[in-house]
């Protein structure tokens, strides 16, 4: 008989993995989580994470792979992770609705991942990325002398791409590119997600929903034990779209 491989013990196994769809979510998640102090700006409890091996860049050019394959990418990695959390982008998927996106990436997960989480971002990535810190955003973006003392969102406003009163521009990743190629800013690709990852002063003004939702999961998996209260301003609970099946029996493969 073929001999079968031992168990892993569940203390050596890491906390979490992610699974993301490009580098540009790897260049966030990863300089954010990087950071020593992101159990503080997330409010939760302080757990060992390593950029290097604890993000999985789904393969290929087609950007529904992870929507497609999230189980057969991440399901033979539960022997060495906890904990799943898939990050896709919306805007691959229109009209598909972000609860179809999390149900069909859900059902590949179920049954062998005990915990796990999927982050639908509407409408994709930049969304994260504009946050209210102008000067900060300038910095990130390496805003020009033709901008002088304007912010982004003055410049975009007077393109027509922010309706006054909005937390973001009407189109997030159209935004970036105008600035971009108008000469505001010299640069649009993952650097600008890096950068700002790595210097955002907090995450707690925060309006995003598939963000907020991200982080009311990660309380709730570990939550902080130092006496604070750990809150969150999602308006979805994070067990609504986070699965805890931990008293279910691990799938063997």
């Amino acid at each position: 008989m073929p001999r079968q491989a031992a168990p892993v013990a569940e203390e050596t196994k890491r906390e979490l993995v992610f699974l993301v769809a490009d580098k540009g979510m790897e260049a966030m998640i990863g300089a954010f989580f990087g950071r020593p102090d992101f159990p503080h700006k997330l409010r939760c409890a302080d757990f060992d994470f390593n950029p290097k091996t604890d993000i999985v860049r789904a393969g290929g050019h087609d950007p529904g792979l992870v929507k497609k394959e999230a189980g057969l990418i991440l399901n033979r990695r539960r022997h060495e992770f906890r904990r799943a959390i898939v990050v896709v982008d919306h805007a691959y998927d229109n009209p598909l609705a972000p609860d179809k996106i999390r149900e069909r990436i859900s059902a590949q997960l179920d049954g062998t991942w005990e915990q796990f989480a999927v982050i639908v971002i509407e409408p994709e990535l930049e969304n994260w990325f504009w946050v209210d810190y102008p000067d900060l955003v300038k910095k990130v973006l390496l805003w020009t002398a033709k901008g002088g003392d304007r912010t982004p969102r003055e410049v975009l406003a007077e393109a027509g791409l922010w309706q006054a009163g909005a937390d973001k521009p009407l189109d997030p990743k159209k935004a970036v590119e105008y600035l971009y190629e108008n000469g505001y800013s010299r640069d649009m690709l993952n650097g600008i997600f890096k950068r700002l990852a790595l210097a955002l002063p907090s995450v707690r003004g925060c309006t995003d929903e598939s963000f907020r939702l991200l982080t009311a999961t990660l309380a709730e998996w570990f939550p902080a034990t130092d006496g604070r209260a750990v809150t969150t301003h999602a308006s979805a609970d994070a067990s609504t779209y986070a699965v805890d099946n931990t008293e279910q029996t691990e799938h063997t493969q």
